[in-house]
């Protein structure tokens, strides 16, 4: 089997907190500050790349969960301040968040294994911002942030890992304490306080205080690397082990995914996962795997909702993502 684009570090994202000098954190923030807050972020930005402005008083239900889960809004932003809004660029790499629990949540999400680039173009952002404005700022703790935590660089790193040679094989648990150590933290898909599903996990920074931003860039990546061995690892030993009831598992999962009249997006979280993996030990050939990637993001339900241009209740939702499913596997995979 080939270990080159394994698919193990799905997505990596660099996010930087940041408030404005003279402005109170949005928790407790009035109407007229708010709309100078989002204001600023616009102005700062229309000298750069293009960028759009959703205002959380102008998103439906549906637009509002589409954006939670692309990872571009947060709970805190929905329920938030009234003027929240997402500042985005075409792509949907680079995001602001404005006026959730800090001023400014920017954050860019990138494909893959690419921490550093990833935290180089939030950086010019940042820099553009601030080329115009004065972010609150102290001497000895750097960055002033609602949330101590975030105090200092302001900076979280993370990745979003796919691990499940070490879940199957119990060994998550050991990994977890061993980044722990070294101020890493190990989450479900959507950070704190979320479940893992599809064995992906989010791994990130916990110090933002004390330390340069390149020192976390480079503890993160470090992690993620050692992660990413273990996991290789973990998929040979569950190999050698059992092969045969892998394959059959994997196999199984497979005909459900392709076979099935409904579909839950847990129950296809879970199959496709372990088709993933098989696409990975070679028993499934798949020949574009970026497109089988995307599948997971395309059948979660407010973003098939959207796709498919209607409102749909639980089970005509099911309906829908089994058929889709089925005939995007049958199109992609041999």
């Amino acid at each position: 089997m080939n270990n080159d684009n394994n698919g193990i570090v799905i997505s990596c994202r660099a996010r930087l907190a940041r408030n404005f000098e003279g402005y109170v954190f949005p928790a407790r923030l009035d109407d007229e500050g708010g709309k100078a807050v989002l204001k600023k972020v616009q102005d700062a930005l229309s000298h750069g790349e293009s960028f759009g402005t959703v205002k959380r008083a102008d998103m439906s239900d549906l637009q509002a969960e589409t954006l939670k889960e692309l990872h571009l809004i947060s709970d805190e932003l929905l329920h938030g301040n009234k003027n929240a809004a997402v500042v985005v660029n075409k792509t949907n790499e680079v995001c602001i968040m404005v006026n959730e629990e800090d001023h400014l949540r920017e954050q860019c999400i990138l494909s893959g294994n690419r921490l550093p680039e990833a935290y180089a173009k939030i950086c010019a952002v940042d820099d553009l911002i601030a080329s115009q404005n004065k972010f609150a700022f102290d001497k000895r703790l750097g960055y002033l942030t609602a949330c101590p935590t975030n105090v200092g660089t302001g900076l979280r790193a993370s990745a979003l890992m796919f691990l499940p040679g070490l879940s199957m094989t119990n060994t998550l648990a050991a990994c977890v304490n061993a980044v722990s150590r070294f101020d890493m933290t190990v989450r479900g898909e959507y950070g704190e306080g979320s479940d893992s599903e599809g064995f992906l996990y989010q791994i990130s920074n916990q110090k933002t205080l004390g330390i340069s931003e390149d020192e976390i860039i480079n503890s993160v990546s470090g992690a993620v690397a050692q992660i990413e061995k273990q996991e290789i690892a973990a998929r040979n030993a569950l190999l050698q082990s059992s092969e045969t009831i892998l394959r059959d598992n994997i196999m199984r999962a497979y005909g459900i995914l392709t076979n099935a009249y409904r579909l839950s997006f847990k129950e296809f979280t879970e199959k496709f996962a372990l088709v993933k993996l098989g696409v990975y030990y070679g028993f499934i050939k798949c020949e574009d795997k970026e497109a089988l990637g995307k599948m997971l993001d395309k059948y979660r339900p407010a973003n098939m909702m959207t796709s498919a241009g209607k409102i749909m209740n639980e089970g005509e939702r099911d309906i829908y993502r089994a058929a889709g499913v089925a005939s995007e596997l049958k199109r992609l995979t041999i």
